[in-house]
């Protein structure tokens, strides 16, 4: 069961490195504390925009991976460097919101399942759309792993909500073969094994810790597994409407970037919907850093892509009628 936990928090360790002092905005912004109620929860959040500027702004979401993630911790290097540079320099409005159970927000991460996940973005973004200087008609989500599942969900439940939003390094498959993809690149990475027999010996040890885990999985990150192992993204990406940005990395070990498009070609086989993008980002790493693949110790040496960024930035904005 270690690798079961393993596989669950390795997504957040990989963002706990930083942008290798990469400047960031450190002046002039306001940070207005925000809260919001979902279901019976109280939500803790944060609402950025650039100090002495009043005039209707759109607005990212920002929605975290796996675990016990936050943009106060794990995410803030990432953050800062895709989100505050960029955006807020240049005429957005940046939220940012904590899980349930995690900061001041109530509930429990573990305990909340996919679709509530979405749930809670859709009532951050209600409680937003209140403050006099945001465009109600302009808020984009932007999730980054796990996120980017949320992103997707969020889309299809609520388009009167959202007017986009980004799956940055997030899956287009289910739970159980992102998992499968996770154990298979440690098999090639750390055991030397070729890529048939990584993803045979994967395939066994997912069905056997899943099993486990329906029996026995009772709090933290046992918990949540049991709770979206059958989660599978088909047909909520089947009924999004609204423009939605695939950022994937060439040289992802966790959401291997080939299978993801080819997921995209079997849901939509005679085109990929006008309101979809796909963005591969050449030679980088999960958390969009020029990497090869079985390389992580060295990523914390490593900036975040200007390419990539760029393109977050320059996507959003041309949906939101700025450029």
């Amino acid at each position: 069961m270690k690798q079961t936990i393993h596989i669950l928090t390795l997504i957040a360790a990989f963002l706990t490195y930083s942008s290798c002092g990469q400047p960031v905005v450190a002046n002039e912004v306001d940070s207005i504390k925000i809260s919001a109620k979902s279901e019976e929860y109280l939500l803790d959040g944060l609402l950025l925009k650039k100090s002495n500027d009043q005039k209707k702004k759109p607005v990212v979401i920002f929605l975290v991976g796996s675990g016990n993630s936050s943009h106060r911790t794990n995410y803030k290097d990432f953050a800062q460097f895709f989100l505050e540079k960029t955006f807020l320099e240049n005429g957005f409005a940046v939220a940012y919101f904590d899980k349930r159970g995690l900061g001041k927000s109530q509930g429990t991460w573990h305990e909340t399942t996919f679709e509530q996940r979405a749930l809670d973005a859709k009532n951050v973004a209600l409680e937003i759309q209140k403050s006099a200087f945001i465009d109600v008609n302009k808020v984009f989500l932007i999730g980054h792993s796990q996120g980017g599942w949320i992103v997707q969900i969020a889309l299809s439940q609520f388009p009167e909500v959202f007017a986009g939003g980004v799956s940055m390094a997030g899956a287009t498959f289910g739970v159980k073969k992102q998992l499968i993809n996770d154990y298979q690149s440690d098999f090639i990475c750390k055991k030397g094994f070729d890529e048939r027999e990584a993803l045979d010996k994967a395939t066994r040890k997912v069905n056997r810790d899943l099993f486990i885990v329906s029996l026995l999985g009772r709090k933290g990150n046992w918990k949540q597994l049991k709770l979206i192992k059958n989660f599978e993204p088909e047909p909520y990406l089947k009924r999004i409407n609204k423009p939605l940005l695939f950022m994937l990395a060439e040289n992802d070990e966790l959401v291997n970037s080939t299978w993801a498009i080819d997921e995209l070609k079997r849901l939509f086989p005679n085109n990929l919907p006008l309101a979809f993008e796909v963005y591969l980002a050449p030679g980088q790493s999960h958390s969009f850093k020029v990497a090869p693949k079985c390389d992580r110790e060295r990523l914390s040496d490593i900036y975040y892509s200007e390419n990539t960024n760029q393109k977050l930035f320059s996507w959003i904005s041309k949906q939101a009628g700025i450029n």
